[in-house]
């Protein structure tokens, strides 16, 4: 017995050895494979194809493929390049229908290169295009672009192109539904007038030299446009649009040139503005001049300021939606501007009580990057005594740019004020729930 007892315990022992030793993860489904693959930098996900027969090409079927490299060292700067071709042959080679992305530091010798993955690209039927050089490059030509081409996201990041160069490549894209295009000098001009007929997101940041911009797009739902003023923008027949978001200078726009936006104002339910201190100084909003947003369910605000600033301009846009659900306020501080004592807060907002104006819609204010200033405490009490029917009140006293702060001892110790004033507010306003985040 003794000897069968010791037999059966070293078969079940290399049972569990051989179990142990079994390959289970080549065992699961491709698309379970694959989406780890995904998951892992490019090049490591291509090592995986020495490990069997089984792992050979699964690597080229993964959903999206990021190539992302930096040039470290001038004796480097081509080794990027070359990876790029080669991964970008291999990949094609076995799965020509997927999303790409391209994140090199561009240092003006590689052109050719660059010129090349586009045309493989829309050789290659990609469904989505993502390019960011980190140096401007210019598409300078109009590769020719296949009938029915499945492109449906394009995105360029610090790639310059002209107007007519990039409504070449809308203009052949009809599946085409999301477009960026962000940090282009050469773009001047453009005018994307009923092309492609599903674009339903368009989004244009920090092109400085931009002057015209005129938009026709029928399925159009978000826009947005971060940069200076523009001589002139145009979007007509957008009738499903409902999501905005201006940045810069241009945010002034929506007060003192609110006829440009006449022709889709009332359908927003959805408006992101992006404040800096500068525009908030000189800003002079009032319920009296802003246009009503008759269709507003959302605002978010994300606003560039410092210390002591008067943030009564922005109850404004709150009093103007009266159809307003949710309020939505981040402030990034700027800790080198250091007000001085005898600075007065900007007085022409307390002529008027916010109590006369309640607002019956408003269910949740979040607000990030409250200091505990009086600015910031008054603010916070005209937002309660406008807010009648507030159900939530999420007051996040950690300021975004905490990192940034360069006296570290003086953050903390406004903070603490911070969390003291929030929680009085609290107490002196009962009935609602408050979410403070320390």
């Amino acid at each position: 017995m003794d000897n069968r007892d010791s037999i059966k315990k070293r078969i079940c022992h290399s049972r569990i050895i051989s179990l142990r030793l079994k390959d289970r993860i080549s065992q699961l489904p491709d698309e379970i494979l694959t989406n780890i693959l995904y998951l892992l930098p490019v090049k490591e996900a291509a090592r995986t194809s020495v490990l069997s027969r089984r792992w050979k090409n699964l690597w080229t079927y993964v959903p999206s493929l990021i190539i992302k490299d930096y040039m470290s060292s001038p004796e480097m700067e081509l080794r990027p390049v070359r990876r790029c071709r080669f991964i970008l042959d291999v990949f094609c080679t076995y799965n020509p229908s997927q999303e790409l992305t391209i994140l090199l530091d561009y240092d003006g010798t590689t052109s050719r290169d660059v010129n090349e993955w586009i045309n493989f690209a829309m050789e290659n039927w990609v469904k989505m295009l993502d390019l960011n050089l980190e140096q401007y490059y210019t598409i300078e030509k109009k590769f020719p672009v296949m009938k029915d081409f499945p492109l449906t996201k394009l995105f360029l990041t610090e790639v310059n192109v002209i107007g007519e160069v990039l409504e070449h490549y809308v203009s052949n894209c009809p599946f085409l539904e999301e477009l960026y295009v962000s940090s282009s000098n050469s773009l001047v001009n453009l005018r994307l007038v009923d092309q492609p007929p599903k674009l339903s997101s368009f989004q244009v940041a920090h092109c400085s030299n931009l002057e015209n911009l005129e938009i026709s797009a029928p399925n159009l739902v978000s826009f947005g446009y971060v940069g200076p003023k523009i001589k002139n923008m145009t979007l007509r027949h957008v009738p499903l649009l409902s999501k905005v978001a201006f940045g810069g200078k241009y945010c002034e726009s929506i007060e003192f040139d609110s006829d440009q936006h006449a022709s889709y104002l009332s359908q927003l339910k959805k408006l992101v503005l992006y404040f800096t201190k500068e525009v908030v100084d000189r800003t002079s909003l009032s319920p009296y001049k802003l246009p009503v947003f008759c269709n507003l369910k959302k605002v978010e605000l994300k606003v560039y300021t410092y210390l002591g600033q008067s943030l009564h301009p922005l109850i404004a846009l709150v009093i103007a939606s009266p159809l307003l659900k949710m309020f939505s306020l981040e402030l990034e501080m700027d800790f080198s501007h250091k007000p001085f004592e005898n600075e007065k807060l900007v007085e022409n907002y307390n002529i008027w009580k916010a109590s006369k104006h309640p607002h019956q819609c408003l269910k949740k204010i979040k607000w990030v990057g409250f200091d505990g200033s009086g600015s910031h405490v008054d603010f916070a009490k005209d937002l309660l005594d406008i807010a009648v029917s507030l159900k939530t009140f999420i007051i996040d006293t950690v300021y975004p740019n905490i990192a940034q702060s360069e006296d570290y001892a003086e953050f903390v110790k406004r903070w603490q004020i911070a969390v003291v004033a929030a929680c009085k507010i609290a107490e002196s306003h009962p009935g609602i729930n408050y979410l403070i985040d320390c």
